[in-house]
């Protein structure tokens, strides 16, 4: 029994030893897609499913960002919304009810697709668990699983297309996914820093939740 109980356990670290390099090799290889991105430009379509893979909204906008911690996610249709990120803030614009919210970023990491683009290497490796997927050529395909509880999401998974982003696919707790598709993607442009900057029109409530 003494042999058997050693022969699992030894097993066992080989396989965790494994998985653990599985890992963090799998964590590099995203860490050096994402690396040389420094800034992007993209028009995208969000479609929204049901548990039952019906659809429950599809929208279309613009999306800008600029690492680390800086974007810019602008919904145009069929209901235009803002969210712009600057390191330390984040706002949320719904012009339909005239109303911002601005919020301290720490709270939002990981709430939003644009944050999981937009963020530093090291912040990714600390708040996800990273794994390589299988994928058709010249596709290259991670699985991000949020360490945190709290995470809206379950399991985020970013699809590149000979290295450059095409596709995110988000699946929250209540099995509701969310694929959004890039087209017209831009990198390595200068952005205007205004785009990260948000100033409420006249008329709009702003709750602030930062003081």
């Amino acid at each position: 029994m003494r042999i058997l109980a050693g022969f699992i356990f030894l097993l066992g670290m080989i396989f965790f030893s494994f998985y653990s390099y599985a890992q963090e090799s799998s964590a590099q290889e995203l860490q050096a897609v994402l690396s040389p991105i420094q800034s992007l430009q993209a028009d995208f379509v969000q479609t929204i499913l049901d548990n039952k893979e019906r659809v429950i909204q599809r929208s279309e906008g613009k999306l800008s960002l600029q690492r680390p911690g800086r974007f810019r996610w602008q919904v145009l249709r069929p209901i235009p919304q803002l969210i712009i990120a600057n390191n330390t803030r984040l706002w949320i614009y719904d012009p339909d009810l005239e109303q911002v919210v601005i919020r301290p970023v720490a709270k939002e990491i990981g709430k939003t697709p644009a944050f999981i683009l937009s963020n530093d290497d090291t912040a990714i490796s600390q708040d996800f668990i990273v794994r390589r997927l299988d994928a058709p050529q010249n596709w290259q395909w991670f699985s991000l699983i949020p360490k945190s509880k709290a995470s809206l999401f379950q399991v985020i998974q970013l699809g590149f297309l000979n290295h450059h982003i095409k596709e995110m696919r988000l699946e929250d707790h209540l099995g509701h996914n969310t694929v959004i598709q890039f087209h017209h993607v831009k990198e390595n442009i200068p952005i205007d820093a205004a785009l990260f900057q948000f100033h409420a029109p006249v008329n709009v409530d702003v709750i602030d939740e930062t003081r």
